[in-house]
């Protein structure tokens, strides 16, 4: 599994904190339901500046975290704290980590920036190879949360994804596309459809539960040009274990 990396310009962008309002409830309401006890390890896959972990950590006094991250530059900005263990390295390398075992894996709007150079369908053979890896560092009692962004197109569901990843992933068109406001471009960025989401989630051995955080307006040009007739965006929350396969928000 070869995995793109964003150049430093690039990961700024990301220095900030993307689970909250609405977001953030969903996962509290799923922490509190399957760790009622609130003491539980975790591992944010992707946490760049330690907020998100922050968070968990303040919100369950007895919980554990690592931040793992490929960038230096956003696991400086972490604050220290006793509970939280900052781990540079790659999410290519996770089984590597496979000794430790981890109640709780957060992918956090993550899974989409694991994208391939040479095609879209090897990015999506990069987010099951991901996938496959958290398998091996879960507890018995482990969850996953993949948050997620969702195009849905006008006439075929996968087309806006498609053509957003040929355009973001283009070498020579990346000026072009920096000036359109992508921040991933001509590094590449793999959005899912929500039927693609359950095909890889169920192909790899996991159960799932589904929250919708949230629909978004969608701008004439992105309707014209990407094909784009729906922008949402939820969180499927993983287990290995015997959670029904639904999509609703039941917690």
């Amino acid at each position: 599994m070869l995995i793109e990396q964003l150049n430093d310009t690039q990961l700024k962008s990301f220095d900030r904190e993307f689970i909250k309002n609405k977001r953030w409830e969903t996962i509290k309401r799923y922490i509190e339901r399957d760790f009622p006890d609130g003491c539980f390890t975790f591992m944010d896959i992707g946490g760049g500046n330690g907020n998100f972990a922050d968070r968990v950590l303040g919100n369950w006094p007895k919980s554990q975290g690592v931040v793992l991250d490929n960038s230096r530059l956003l696991l400086n900005k972490n604050k220290p704290n006793s509970r939280k263990t900052l781990l540079f390295d790659s999410v290519e390398n996770l089984e590597s980590h496979a000794e430790n075992k981890f109640d709780l894996v957060t992918l956090n709007l993550v899974l989409h920036h694991v994208v391939a150079r040479a095609s879209y369908s090897r990015c999506l053979d990069n987010i099951s190879g991901v996938l496959r890896s958290v398998r091996t560092i879960l507890s018995e009692r482990g969850r996953v949360s993949v948050f997620e962004q969702m195009y849905i197109g006008l006439f075929l569901d996968v087309a806006p994804s498609w053509i957003i990843y040929q355009l973001t992933s283009h070498k020579t068109m990346a000026n072009i596309i920096r000036k359109c406001g992508a921040n991933t471009a001509g590094i590449g960025v793999c959005f899912l459809t929500y039927k693609q989401w359950c095909s890889v989630i169920q192909r790899i051995g996991f159960r799932f539960e589904y929250t919708e955080d949230g629909l978004f307006p969608v701008p004439w040009t992105w309707r014209s040009l990407l094909h784009v007739r729906r922008l949402e965006s939820g969180c499927f929350w993983l287990s290995p274990s015997a959670i029904k396969p639904q999509r609703a928000d039941s917690i």
